[in-house]
């Protein structure tokens, strides 16, 4: 008796002044306005919960609890209550029954429900033939119908809201952009203007401190400071050019220690007017062959040239990849489509591929990706563009010998062609035929004795 004296509230719903702000919602609820219909109150709220603190998953559970109200639970005179269970709500959310009490819990916070208990504690209730309710005991929803028009005003507000958040944004960043590229005109042109470097800290700091700031007032006091730092710098440096600090260096189209430079001529058959660039090659109209950017050949290509690596020789050793060479045109250009063609069939990436053009040239990148695709159906390579890749390193470092190794790989094919031994005769002994055999292993072609 003394026990529960002192607790006499002891096992049921706490009340608080949450619970008595719900109540007070649910009873100035008189019905939605003529038009109004619940699904638009659901979604007025929706629109201002992120302006209202209203989390995400508290969203679904509103929405989830709407699925069980009708239009006749929202009309005056009625309250709209529902009474699912706690485990078929956690079920649907897909959360634990105390994750749910405490997303019950903070909704009461928020305003959004109340909670109409029963005498036993249970929820339920029951529905008429015309589907309204006859009593009911739950989860009552009366306080969203009564803050609509708090929640519509909400999301009007905040939307308002994005709007010159954003517009202020778009002008922190222009001005960060405009002090940007008149410090970098500054250090370009070697002149001392301290404001630049002031400008250019605060355009960095600001931007990057600014980038979670939702309130008006301190963007738009951020943006006003810089764009003050901006006039300034553009006064400086206006000053700076009109005093003649600025030197105007001559600009050569052909400087005499530049490298590989490309002189345009006046001719009757301009090459380059022609030209179309894919991959760093130029690839002419008329004929449709690919032809290195640089004249000069590569190492490889004169190391393929010395060991007389010629598009028949690269057919007789992969004739399996090569039968349109086979039967169609024997040149340097039909190799070199036919190896990139390959290339992107097994997934050698064109980045390889433009590298490897690059470092050994057309003809020793189609040859080495000739050679690579051949090894990998051969079991002895793995990974075709990162084998690729290695031998456009050892090209780079003057480390490769494809000359040498394509005529090894001609010898091998060469060895792995064995003459069938013929059948003998159905009067030939086991004696006459070990003694063929080893005649044919023996190096000097004759019989081991």
């Amino acid at each position: 008796m003394i026990l529960c004296a002192r607790k006499p509230g002891r096992g049921l719903r706490r009340f608080n002044e949450a619970s008595a702000t719900a109540d007070r919602l649910c009873s100035e609820f008189r019905g939605l306005d003529e038009g109004l219909t619940p699904g638009q109150a659901l979604l007025a709220l929706k629109k201002a919960a992120p302006y209202s603190n209203v989390p995400l998953r508290m969203v679904a559970l509103m929405d989830l609890l709407f699925s069980w109200t009708k239009p006749q639970d929202w009309k005056a005179g009625s309250t709209p209550i529902v009474w699912p269970s706690n485990e078929l709500l956690a079920s649907k959310l897909g959360i634990g029954i105390r994750q749910l009490q405490n997303l019950l819990n903070q909704a009461q916070l928020l305003g959004l429900i109340a909670f109409r208990d029963s005498p036993n504690g249970h929820r339920g209730g029951q529905r008429a033939a015309d589907g309204t309710l006859k009593w009911a005991y739950g989860i009552v929803l009366a306080p969203i119908g009564a803050r609509y028009s708090e929640f519509t005003a909400v999301a009007t507000k905040g939307a308002l809201q994005d709007k010159a958040v954003s517009a202020l944004r778009k002008r922190l960043s222009a001005c960060r952009r405009k002090i940007r590229s008149m410090a970098q005109a500054a250090t370009d042109a070697a002149m001392d203007i301290p404001v630049a470097n002031e400008a250019l800290t605060l355009a960095q700091t600001s931007c990057h401190q600014m980038r979670a700031v939702r309130e008006i007032s301190l963007l738009a006091d951020c943006v006003r400071q810089l764009e003050e730092q901006q006039h300034a710098l553009e006064k400086a440096l206006g000053s700076a050019m009109s005093a003649g600090e600025v030197q105007k260096e001559d600009v050569q189209t052909s400087p005499e220690h530049a490298k590989n430079c490309t002189h345009s001529t006046t001719t009757n058959q301009t090459q380059s007017a022609k030209a179309e660039y894919s991959s760093g090659y130029a690839r002419t109209r008329s004929s449709g062959d690919l032809t290195p950017s640089s004249p000069t050949p590569s190492l490889v290509d004169t190391d393929l040239e010395k060991h007389g690596i010629t598009p028949s020789f690269i057919n007789e050793i992969a004739p399996e990849f090569c039968s349109e060479l086979e039967y169609g045109d024997r040149s340097w250009e039909s190799v070199v489509a036919l190896a990139k063609r390959l290339s992107a069939q097994h997934s050698i990436h064109s980045h390889a591929w433009n590298e490897a053009c690059s470092t050994m040239g057309l003809h020793g990148a189609a040859t080495a990706v000739i050679s690579t695709i051949r090894k990998y159906h051969l079991g002895e390579v793995h990974r075709p563009g990162a084998y690729l890749r290695g031998m456009t390193n050892k090209a780079r470092r003057g480390e490769l010998n494809l000359g040498r190794s394509l005529h090894g790989m001609k010898e091998t094919n060469r060895s792995s062609l064995v003459d069938p031994i013929k059948l003998p005769t159905a009067g030939t002994s086991i004696g006459a035929i070990l003694r063929t055999g080893l005649a044919r292993r023996s190096p000097a072609g004759q019989t081991m004795r």
